[in-house]
Protein backbone atom coordinates (compact mmCIF):
# COMPACT_ATOMS: atom_id res chain seq x y z
CA UNK A 1 0.00 0.00 0.00
CA UNK A 2 1.17 3.61 -1.04
CA UNK A 3 2.14 5.65 1.82
CA UNK A 4 2.50 9.36 2.20
CA UNK A 5 5.88 10.09 3.78
CA UNK A 6 4.51 13.11 5.87
CA UNK A 7 0.79 12.25 5.99
CA UNK A 8 0.42 10.60 9.49
CA UNK A 9 1.71 14.63 10.45
CA UNK A 10 -0.54 16.36 8.21
CA UNK A 11 -3.69 14.20 9.79
CA UNK A 12 -2.31 15.47 13.32
CA UNK A 13 -2.26 19.10 12.94
CA UNK A 14 -5.81 19.31 9.96
CA UNK A 15 -8.21 17.40 12.07
CA UNK A 16 -8.48 19.47 14.30
CA UNK A 17 -9.61 22.20 12.02
CA UNK A 18 -13.69 20.80 11.14
CA UNK A 19 -14.04 21.25 14.67
CA UNK A 20 -13.78 25.03 14.40
CA UNK A 21 -17.69 25.68 14.26
CA UNK A 22 -19.78 28.21 16.17
CA UNK A 23 -21.41 26.55 19.42
CA UNK A 24 -23.57 29.35 19.80
CA UNK A 25 -23.00 31.90 23.15
CA UNK A 26 -20.45 30.99 25.69
CA UNK A 27 -22.67 31.28 28.45
CA UNK A 28 -26.54 31.22 28.82
CA UNK A 29 -28.71 34.28 29.26
CA UNK A 30 -30.23 34.78 32.55
CA UNK A 31 -33.64 32.86 32.98
CA UNK A 32 -36.22 35.82 32.77
CA UNK A 33 -39.04 35.13 35.01
CA UNK A 34 -42.41 37.57 34.55
CA UNK A 35 -43.21 39.68 37.73
CA UNK A 36 -39.42 38.81 39.15
CA UNK A 37 -36.61 41.10 39.08
CA UNK A 38 -34.12 39.86 36.37
CA UNK A 39 -30.31 40.49 35.53
CA UNK A 40 -29.28 43.11 33.27
CA UNK A 41 -26.22 41.72 31.52
CA UNK A 42 -23.87 43.07 29.91
CA UNK A 43 -23.08 43.52 25.66
CA UNK A 44 -24.05 39.73 24.15
CA UNK A 45 -20.32 37.63 24.47
CA UNK A 46 -19.21 36.31 21.49
CA UNK A 47 -19.00 33.36 20.25
CA UNK A 48 -16.11 31.36 19.20
CA UNK A 49 -14.98 27.93 17.75
CA UNK A 50 -14.00 24.83 19.77
CA UNK A 51 -10.14 24.83 20.35
CA UNK A 52 -8.15 22.08 18.80
CA UNK A 53 -5.29 20.75 21.13
CA UNK A 54 -1.80 21.74 19.80
CA UNK A 55 0.59 19.48 18.84
CA UNK A 56 4.12 19.51 19.85
CA UNK A 57 7.30 17.32 18.87
CA UNK A 58 9.39 15.96 22.04
CA UNK A 59 11.55 13.27 21.92
CA UNK A 60 9.96 9.85 21.91
CA UNK A 61 9.19 8.27 25.23
CA UNK A 62 7.06 5.28 26.28
CA UNK A 63 3.10 5.35 26.40
CA UNK A 64 1.63 6.91 28.99
CA UNK A 65 -1.88 5.02 30.30
CA UNK A 66 -3.76 8.23 31.94
CA UNK A 67 -7.07 7.27 34.23
CA UNK A 68 -10.26 7.24 32.33
CA UNK A 69 -11.97 8.70 34.91
CA UNK A 70 -10.07 11.57 35.12
CA UNK A 71 -11.50 14.89 34.09
CA UNK A 72 -8.34 17.05 33.92
CA UNK A 73 -6.16 17.14 30.76
CA UNK A 74 -2.76 15.66 30.62
CA UNK A 75 -0.22 15.62 27.90
CA UNK A 76 -0.70 12.00 25.50
CA UNK A 77 3.07 10.79 24.69
CA UNK A 78 3.92 7.66 22.70
CA UNK A 79 5.84 6.84 20.18
CA UNK A 80 4.67 7.17 17.13
CA UNK A 81 4.65 9.63 13.88
CA UNK A 82 2.31 11.95 14.60
CA UNK A 83 4.06 14.89 14.27
CA UNK A 84 4.76 17.14 11.15
CA UNK A 85 8.46 15.78 10.90
CA UNK A 86 7.31 12.20 11.08
CA UNK A 87 8.66 11.99 15.08
CA UNK A 88 6.92 10.56 17.84
CA UNK A 89 4.67 13.24 19.41
CA UNK A 90 2.95 14.81 21.97
CA UNK A 91 -0.39 16.25 22.44
CA UNK A 92 -0.07 19.01 24.92
CA UNK A 93 -2.65 21.21 26.73
CA UNK A 94 -2.19 24.88 27.52
CA UNK A 95 -1.45 24.52 30.79
CA UNK A 96 1.81 22.38 30.21
CA UNK A 97 3.23 25.20 28.95
CA UNK A 98 1.88 28.06 30.37
CA UNK A 99 4.85 31.14 30.87
CA UNK A 100 5.56 30.74 34.71
CA UNK A 101 7.09 34.93 34.58
CA UNK A 102 5.02 37.24 36.53
CA UNK A 103 3.16 40.03 34.32
CA UNK A 104 2.66 43.67 35.71
CA UNK A 105 -0.62 44.39 35.58
CA UNK A 106 -2.06 41.01 35.79
CA UNK A 107 -6.17 40.92 36.71
CA UNK A 108 -7.64 38.22 38.54
CA UNK A 109 -11.01 37.26 39.03
CA UNK A 110 -11.10 38.41 42.56
CA UNK A 111 -9.14 41.61 41.46
CA UNK A 112 -11.64 42.23 38.45
CA UNK A 113 -14.65 41.92 41.47
CA UNK A 114 -12.64 44.37 43.76
CA UNK A 115 -11.86 47.06 41.15
CA UNK A 116 -15.92 46.71 39.68
CA UNK A 117 -17.35 46.71 43.34
CA UNK A 118 -15.38 50.17 43.96
CA UNK A 119 -15.52 51.61 40.57
CA UNK A 120 -19.07 50.60 38.76
CA UNK A 121 -21.43 53.28 37.77
CA UNK A 122 -24.31 50.86 38.62
CA UNK A 123 -22.78 50.80 41.90
CA UNK A 124 -22.42 53.95 42.87
CA UNK A 125 -25.58 55.01 41.71
CA UNK A 126 -27.13 52.78 43.98
CA UNK A 127 -24.83 53.70 46.67
CA UNK A 128 -26.39 57.27 45.62
CA UNK A 129 -29.96 56.42 46.12
CA UNK A 130 -29.21 54.49 49.33
CA UNK A 131 -27.45 57.95 50.87
CA UNK A 132 -30.75 60.30 49.31
CA UNK A 133 -32.64 57.35 51.44
CA UNK A 134 -30.39 58.18 54.43
CA UNK A 135 -31.19 62.06 54.32
CA UNK A 136 -35.68 61.51 53.27
CA UNK A 137 -34.83 59.52 56.97
CA UNK A 138 -32.93 62.39 58.97
CA UNK A 139 -35.78 64.88 57.15
CA UNK A 140 -38.64 62.87 58.59
CA UNK A 141 -36.91 61.98 61.90
CA UNK A 142 -36.67 65.84 62.78
CA UNK A 143 -39.51 67.77 60.77
CA UNK A 144 -42.11 67.04 64.06
CA UNK A 145 -39.32 68.92 66.22
CA UNK A 146 -38.51 71.58 63.88
CA UNK A 147 -42.00 73.47 64.35
CA UNK A 148 -40.47 76.81 65.13
CA UNK A 149 -40.15 80.01 63.41
CA UNK A 150 -38.34 83.74 64.30
CA UNK A 151 -38.72 86.76 62.96
CA UNK A 152 -37.91 90.29 63.70
CA UNK A 153 -36.53 93.80 62.50
CA UNK A 154 -35.36 96.79 62.40
CA UNK A 155 -36.63 100.49 61.23
CA UNK A 156 -36.78 104.38 61.67
CA UNK A 157 -40.13 105.95 63.73
CA UNK A 158 -40.80 109.53 64.60
CA UNK A 159 -41.06 110.65 68.38
CA UNK A 160 -44.23 109.41 69.83
CA UNK A 161 -44.89 110.54 73.15
CA UNK A 162 -47.72 110.35 75.84
CA UNK A 163 -50.43 107.90 77.39
CA UNK A 164 -53.81 106.53 76.41
CA UNK A 165 -55.07 109.42 78.17
CA UNK A 166 -53.01 112.39 76.65
CA UNK A 167 -50.58 113.08 73.96
CA UNK A 168 -48.85 115.97 73.17
CA UNK A 169 -48.54 114.92 69.74
CA UNK A 170 -52.10 114.21 68.65
CA UNK A 171 -53.45 111.81 66.67
CA UNK A 172 -50.48 112.31 63.99
CA UNK A 173 -47.27 113.12 64.80
CA UNK A 174 -45.78 116.04 62.75
CA UNK A 175 -42.81 115.38 64.50
CA UNK A 176 -39.46 115.37 62.15
CA UNK A 177 -37.95 113.90 65.18
CA UNK A 178 -36.77 110.19 63.66
CA UNK A 179 -34.99 107.05 66.00
CA UNK A 180 -34.31 103.38 65.38
CA UNK A 181 -36.59 100.81 66.51
CA UNK A 182 -36.20 96.96 66.61
CA UNK A 183 -38.34 94.04 67.34
CA UNK A 184 -37.60 90.11 67.39
CA UNK A 185 -39.86 87.07 68.30
CA UNK A 186 -40.15 83.40 68.55
CA UNK A 187 -42.72 80.57 68.63
CA UNK A 188 -43.46 77.17 67.98
CA UNK A 189 -44.86 73.76 69.27
CA UNK A 190 -43.35 70.92 71.06
CA UNK A 191 -45.14 67.77 69.86
CA UNK A 192 -47.02 65.74 72.51
CA UNK A 193 -49.62 63.65 70.74
CA UNK A 194 -49.84 62.84 67.03
CA UNK A 195 -51.74 60.04 67.12
CA UNK A 196 -48.85 58.00 65.48
CA UNK A 197 -47.91 59.94 62.52
CA UNK A 198 -44.28 60.57 63.96
CA UNK A 199 -43.62 56.67 64.60
CA UNK A 200 -45.39 55.82 61.45
CA UNK A 201 -43.66 58.08 59.05
CA UNK A 202 -40.17 57.30 60.43
CA UNK A 203 -40.84 53.55 60.22
CA UNK A 204 -41.93 53.94 56.86
CA UNK A 205 -38.74 56.35 55.78
CA UNK A 206 -36.45 53.70 57.94
CA UNK A 207 -37.91 50.82 55.47
CA UNK A 208 -37.12 52.41 52.75
CA UNK A 209 -33.77 53.04 53.50
CA UNK A 210 -33.57 49.00 53.55
CA UNK A 211 -35.11 48.60 50.23
CA UNK A 212 -32.45 51.14 48.76
CA UNK A 213 -29.73 49.16 50.83
CA UNK A 214 -31.00 45.52 49.35
CA UNK A 215 -30.98 47.46 45.98
CA UNK A 216 -27.18 48.11 46.15
CA UNK A 217 -26.78 44.19 46.78
CA UNK A 218 -28.95 43.84 44.13
CA UNK A 219 -26.51 45.63 41.80
CA UNK A 220 -23.34 44.44 43.29
CA UNK A 221 -24.71 41.06 41.88
CA UNK A 222 -25.59 41.91 38.42
CA UNK A 223 -22.40 43.43 37.96
CA UNK A 224 -20.11 40.32 39.66
CA UNK A 225 -22.36 38.13 37.30
CA UNK A 226 -21.43 40.27 34.42
CA UNK A 227 -17.36 40.26 35.22
CA UNK A 228 -17.34 36.53 35.68
CA UNK A 229 -19.07 35.85 32.37
CA UNK A 230 -16.56 38.84 30.61
CA UNK A 231 -13.61 37.15 32.77
CA UNK A 232 -14.45 33.41 31.89
CA UNK A 233 -15.09 34.91 27.83
CA UNK A 234 -11.71 36.33 28.01
CA UNK A 235 -10.17 33.37 29.29
CA UNK A 236 -11.67 30.93 26.49
CA UNK A 237 -10.56 33.41 24.03
CA UNK A 238 -7.23 33.36 25.13
CA UNK A 239 -7.11 29.46 25.30
CA UNK A 240 -8.63 29.79 21.63
CA UNK A 241 -5.67 32.12 20.58
CA UNK A 242 -3.36 29.76 21.88
CA UNK A 243 -4.61 26.49 20.21
CA UNK A 244 -5.33 28.26 17.10
CA UNK A 245 -2.40 29.77 16.64
CA UNK A 246 -0.08 26.83 17.36
CA UNK A 247 -2.36 24.87 15.00
CA UNK A 248 -2.01 27.81 11.94
CA UNK A 249 1.81 28.03 12.65
CA UNK A 250 1.71 23.46 12.45
CA UNK A 251 0.00 23.48 9.61
CA UNK A 252 1.76 26.18 7.75
CA UNK A 253 4.81 24.20 8.51
CA UNK A 254 3.20 21.14 7.40
CA UNK A 255 2.29 22.83 3.77
CA UNK A 256 5.93 23.78 3.21
CA UNK A 257 6.84 20.29 3.62
CA UNK A 258 4.47 18.65 1.49
CA UNK A 259 5.29 21.05 -1.47
CA UNK A 260 8.63 20.07 -1.12
CA UNK A 261 7.91 16.28 -0.82
CA UNK A 262 7.88 14.33 -4.47
CA UNK A 263 5.39 11.66 -3.47
CA UNK A 264 2.86 13.92 -1.90
CA UNK A 265 -1.23 13.23 -2.54
CA UNK A 266 -2.24 16.22 -4.28
CA UNK A 267 -5.87 15.50 -2.58
CA UNK A 268 -4.06 15.53 0.88
CA UNK A 269 -2.19 18.96 0.30
CA UNK A 270 -5.05 20.65 -1.33
CA UNK A 271 -7.09 19.26 2.21
CA UNK A 272 -4.36 20.66 4.52
CA UNK A 273 -4.99 24.08 2.73
CA UNK A 274 -8.21 24.00 2.89
CA UNK A 275 -8.23 23.60 6.78
CA UNK A 276 -5.04 26.05 6.88
CA UNK A 277 -7.61 28.50 5.70
CA UNK A 278 -10.29 27.79 7.66
CA UNK A 279 -7.86 28.01 10.72
CA UNK A 280 -6.81 31.22 9.68
CA UNK A 281 -10.06 32.73 9.68
CA UNK A 282 -11.32 31.22 12.54
CA UNK A 283 -8.73 33.65 14.24
CA UNK A 284 -10.55 37.09 13.63
CA UNK A 285 -13.96 35.59 15.37
CA UNK A 286 -10.91 34.60 18.39
CA UNK A 287 -9.95 38.28 18.06
CA UNK A 288 -13.36 39.55 17.92
CA UNK A 289 -14.14 37.53 21.11
CA UNK A 290 -11.22 39.34 23.33
CA UNK A 291 -11.93 42.82 22.23
CA UNK A 292 -15.44 42.34 23.15
CA UNK A 293 -15.16 40.81 26.45
CA UNK A 294 -11.97 43.04 27.33
CA UNK A 295 -13.83 45.61 26.62
CA UNK A 296 -16.55 44.89 29.20
CA UNK A 297 -14.00 44.41 31.23
CA UNK A 298 -12.81 47.41 31.05
CA UNK A 299 -15.86 48.97 31.54
CA UNK A 300 -16.98 47.53 34.58
CA UNK A 301 -13.96 47.66 36.72
CA UNK A 302 -12.85 51.10 35.62
CA UNK A 303 -9.37 50.55 33.82
CA UNK A 304 -9.35 52.67 30.71
CA UNK A 305 -6.95 52.39 27.73
CA UNK A 306 -4.54 53.03 27.26
CA UNK A 307 -3.76 50.98 30.44
CA UNK A 308 -2.46 47.52 30.01
CA UNK A 309 -4.96 44.77 31.11
CA UNK A 310 -4.09 41.07 30.97
CA UNK A 311 -5.58 38.44 32.64
CA UNK A 312 -3.14 35.48 34.07
CA UNK A 313 -2.04 32.82 31.56
CA UNK A 314 -4.30 30.20 32.79
CA UNK A 315 -6.49 27.81 31.23
CA UNK A 316 -10.48 27.92 32.39
CA UNK A 317 -11.04 25.79 35.02
CA UNK A 318 -14.60 24.46 36.67
CA UNK A 319 -15.68 25.97 40.08
CA UNK A 320 -14.34 24.57 43.32
CA UNK A 321 -17.71 23.35 45.37
CA UNK A 322 -19.97 20.66 43.97
CA UNK A 323 -23.37 21.56 43.32
CA UNK A 324 -25.78 20.42 46.11
CA UNK A 325 -29.80 19.81 46.79
CA UNK A 326 -31.53 22.49 45.14
CA UNK A 327 -33.84 22.64 48.13
CA UNK A 328 -30.36 24.27 49.55
CA UNK A 329 -30.38 26.65 47.12
CA UNK A 330 -34.55 27.39 47.38
CA UNK A 331 -33.54 28.35 50.75
CA UNK A 332 -30.59 30.32 50.57
CA UNK A 333 -32.73 32.19 47.86
CA UNK A 334 -35.41 32.84 50.78
CA UNK A 335 -32.44 34.21 52.92
CA UNK A 336 -30.18 36.12 50.75
CA UNK A 337 -32.22 37.05 47.70
CA UNK A 338 -31.99 40.89 47.82
CA UNK A 339 -35.16 41.32 45.44
CA UNK A 340 -36.77 39.46 48.40
CA UNK A 341 -35.66 41.60 50.89
CA UNK A 342 -36.78 44.86 48.66
CA UNK A 343 -40.25 43.71 49.01
CA UNK A 344 -40.57 42.50 52.41
CA UNK A 345 -39.21 46.12 53.71
CA UNK A 346 -41.52 47.74 51.13
CA UNK A 347 -44.40 45.58 52.74
CA UNK A 348 -43.01 47.55 56.02
CA UNK A 349 -43.21 51.17 54.59
CA UNK A 350 -46.52 50.08 52.47
CA UNK A 351 -47.91 49.16 56.28
CA UNK A 352 -46.87 52.15 57.90
CA UNK A 353 -47.48 54.55 55.04
CA UNK A 354 -51.35 53.44 55.50
CA UNK A 355 -51.22 53.67 59.03
CA UNK A 356 -49.58 57.27 58.46
CA UNK A 357 -52.56 58.22 56.20
CA UNK A 358 -55.17 57.22 59.15
CA UNK A 359 -53.42 59.28 61.64
CA UNK A 360 -53.77 62.23 59.43
CA UNK A 361 -57.92 61.97 60.21
CA UNK A 362 -56.90 63.26 63.71
CA UNK A 363 -55.41 66.88 64.84
CA UNK A 364 -52.08 66.83 66.64
CA UNK A 365 -51.83 68.43 70.23
CA UNK A 366 -48.38 69.90 71.57
CA UNK A 367 -46.98 72.40 73.58
CA UNK A 368 -46.95 75.85 72.00
CA UNK A 369 -44.09 78.11 73.50
CA UNK A 370 -44.05 81.77 72.24
CA UNK A 371 -41.58 84.87 73.34
CA UNK A 372 -41.19 88.33 71.88
CA UNK A 373 -39.32 91.92 72.63
CA UNK A 374 -39.99 95.33 71.00
CA UNK A 375 -37.92 98.47 72.29
CA UNK A 376 -38.37 101.69 70.36
CA UNK A 377 -36.25 104.51 71.97
CA UNK A 378 -38.70 107.77 70.86
CA UNK A 379 -41.93 106.40 71.89
CA UNK A 380 -43.10 106.03 75.32
CA UNK A 381 -43.27 103.16 76.95
CA UNK A 382 -46.88 102.53 77.84
CA UNK A 383 -46.67 101.31 81.58
CA UNK A 384 -50.70 100.77 81.78
CA UNK A 385 -51.78 96.76 81.87
CA UNK A 386 -54.38 97.53 80.05
CA UNK A 387 -52.57 99.73 77.42
CA UNK A 388 -51.92 97.75 74.18
CA UNK A 389 -48.54 98.69 73.27
CA UNK A 390 -46.55 97.68 69.78
CA UNK A 391 -43.49 99.24 70.24
CA UNK A 392 -42.25 98.56 73.85
CA UNK A 393 -42.90 94.98 74.98
CA UNK A 394 -41.42 91.66 76.80
CA UNK A 395 -43.91 88.67 75.80
CA UNK A 396 -43.86 85.16 76.97
CA UNK A 397 -46.19 82.86 77.00
CA UNK A 398 -47.08 78.57 76.77
CA UNK A 399 -49.68 76.24 76.69
CA UNK A 400 -51.72 73.19 75.24
CA UNK A 401 -52.22 74.02 71.68
CA UNK A 402 -53.86 71.78 68.55
CA UNK A 403 -53.73 72.24 65.20
CA UNK A 404 -56.26 69.92 62.69
CA UNK A 405 -56.95 70.15 59.28
CA UNK A 406 -60.75 69.33 58.39
CA UNK A 407 -59.93 68.16 55.03
CA UNK A 408 -61.60 64.54 55.92
CA UNK A 409 -62.95 63.52 52.80
CA UNK A 410 -59.62 64.02 50.74
CA UNK A 411 -57.86 62.06 53.77
CA UNK A 412 -60.20 59.17 53.41
CA UNK A 413 -59.66 58.58 49.91
CA UNK A 414 -55.88 59.26 50.82
CA UNK A 415 -56.02 56.21 52.75
CA UNK A 416 -57.84 54.02 50.49
CA UNK A 417 -55.25 54.85 48.03
CA UNK A 418 -52.71 53.86 50.43
CA UNK A 419 -54.27 50.79 51.11
CA UNK A 420 -54.52 49.74 47.25
CA UNK A 421 -51.06 50.53 47.02
CA UNK A 422 -50.35 47.81 49.88
CA UNK A 423 -52.77 44.81 48.25
CA UNK A 424 -50.74 45.28 45.33
CA UNK A 425 -47.26 45.11 46.79
CA UNK A 426 -48.54 41.71 48.95
CA UNK A 427 -49.52 40.42 45.77
CA UNK A 428 -46.54 41.14 43.99
CA UNK A 429 -44.65 39.57 47.35
CA UNK A 430 -46.00 36.34 46.04
CA UNK A 431 -45.70 36.61 42.15
CA UNK A 432 -41.71 37.44 43.13
CA UNK A 433 -41.25 34.63 45.35
CA UNK A 434 -42.45 32.41 42.33
CA UNK A 435 -40.69 34.11 40.25
CA UNK A 436 -37.53 33.44 42.03
CA UNK A 437 -38.40 29.73 42.59
CA UNK A 438 -38.71 29.45 38.71
CA UNK A 439 -35.33 31.36 38.38
CA UNK A 440 -33.13 29.01 41.02
CA UNK A 441 -34.57 25.69 39.52
CA UNK A 442 -33.31 26.92 35.76
CA UNK A 443 -30.33 27.95 37.07
CA UNK A 444 -29.66 24.64 38.71
CA UNK A 445 -30.48 22.82 35.81
CA UNK A 446 -28.22 24.66 33.71
CA UNK A 447 -25.31 23.88 35.61
CA UNK A 448 -26.81 20.21 36.39
CA UNK A 449 -25.93 20.15 32.67
CA UNK A 450 -23.05 20.84 32.72
CA UNK A 451 -21.80 19.34 35.41
CA UNK A 452 -23.03 16.23 33.94
CA UNK A 453 -21.51 17.18 30.31
CA UNK A 454 -18.28 17.83 31.96
CA UNK A 455 -17.50 14.91 33.95
CA UNK A 456 -18.54 12.76 31.33
CA UNK A 457 -16.76 15.09 28.67
CA UNK A 458 -13.56 14.71 30.90
CA UNK A 459 -13.42 11.04 31.33
CA UNK A 460 -14.31 10.94 27.13
CA UNK A 461 -11.42 12.83 26.98
CA UNK A 462 -8.83 10.93 28.87
CA UNK A 463 -10.02 7.47 27.22
CA UNK A 464 -9.30 9.45 24.09
CA UNK A 465 -6.01 10.46 24.84
CA UNK A 466 -5.28 6.67 26.05
CA UNK A 467 -6.45 5.79 22.69
CA UNK A 468 -4.43 7.66 20.85
CA UNK A 469 -1.50 6.75 22.68
CA UNK A 470 -1.94 3.16 21.95
CA UNK A 471 -2.72 3.75 18.29
CA UNK A 472 0.87 5.88 18.33
CA UNK A 473 2.77 2.99 20.02
CA UNK A 474 1.89 0.50 17.20
CA UNK A 475 2.23 2.87 14.45
CA UNK A 476 5.82 3.03 15.64
CA UNK A 477 6.28 -0.60 15.87
CA UNK A 478 5.09 -0.98 12.11
CA UNK A 479 1.76 -2.84 13.44
CA UNK A 480 -0.33 0.28 12.35
CA UNK A 481 -0.92 1.96 9.28
CA UNK A 482 -0.73 5.72 9.53
CA UNK A 483 -4.30 6.86 8.39
CA UNK A 484 -5.48 4.72 12.07
CA UNK A 485 -4.45 7.64 14.16
CA UNK A 486 -7.21 9.28 11.92
CA UNK A 487 -10.24 8.02 14.52
CA UNK A 488 -8.53 8.29 17.93
CA UNK A 489 -7.24 11.91 17.25
CA UNK A 490 -10.46 13.27 16.29
CA UNK A 491 -12.07 11.84 19.13
CA UNK A 492 -10.03 13.34 21.53
CA UNK A 493 -10.08 16.66 19.59
CA UNK A 494 -13.76 16.75 19.83
CA UNK A 495 -13.98 15.33 23.50
CA UNK A 496 -10.83 18.12 24.79
CA UNK A 497 -13.45 21.12 23.23
CA UNK A 498 -16.73 19.55 24.50
CA UNK A 499 -14.68 19.57 27.72
CA UNK A 500 -13.83 22.74 27.71
CA UNK A 501 -17.03 24.36 26.71
CA UNK A 502 -18.73 22.05 29.04
CA UNK A 503 -16.39 24.13 32.01
CA UNK A 504 -17.13 27.42 30.82
CA UNK A 505 -20.67 26.05 30.63
CA UNK A 506 -20.75 25.15 34.28
CA UNK A 507 -18.80 28.29 35.23
CA UNK A 508 -21.28 30.61 34.29
CA UNK A 509 -24.49 28.63 35.34
CA UNK A 510 -23.01 28.51 38.69
CA UNK A 511 -22.64 32.53 38.36
CA UNK A 512 -25.66 32.29 37.43
CA UNK A 513 -27.20 30.48 40.25
CA UNK A 514 -25.15 32.57 42.74
CA UNK A 515 -27.29 35.54 41.14
CA UNK A 516 -30.64 33.80 41.50
CA UNK A 517 -29.98 32.78 45.43
CA UNK A 518 -28.19 36.21 46.67
CA UNK A 519 -25.66 33.89 47.56
CA UNK A 520 -22.06 35.42 46.32
CA UNK A 521 -20.04 32.29 47.94
CA UNK A 522 -21.95 29.84 45.98
CA UNK A 523 -19.84 31.36 42.86
CA UNK A 524 -16.23 30.07 44.19
CA UNK A 525 -13.91 29.30 41.52
CA UNK A 526 -9.95 28.15 41.80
Amino acid sequence: MRRSTSFAGFIAFVLGAPLLHAQGPLSPKAPTVPGAPTATIAPNTPTIGPKAPTLVAPTAAPASTPNPTSTTAAPISGPGPISAAGTSGTIANKADVVDEKPKANVYTLQKCLELASARAPQIKMSSARLALAHAQLDEIKWIPWSQWSISGGVAMVPEIRGTGVYSPNGDISISSKLGPAWRIGMEGVVPLYTFGKIEHSTAAAKAAVDVALADVQKTKNLIYHDVRRAYFGLQLAHDGRYLLELAKDRLDEAVKKAEKTDDIDEADLLRIKTYQMEVSARLGEVEKAEIMTLAGLRFLTGVEKPAPFEIPEEPIAPPKKPLVDVLVYLKAASLHRPELKQVKAGLEARTHLVDFQKARLYPDIGLGLAVGYANSPLITDQTNAFAVDHANYLRYGFGIVFRWNLDLLPAAARVRAAEAQLTELRETEKFALGGVGVEVENAYAAAKDAATRERFYGQAEALAKKWVATISAAIAIGTRDDKDIIDPLRSYLTNRYNHLQAIMDLDVAVSQLSLATGDDSVADYQ
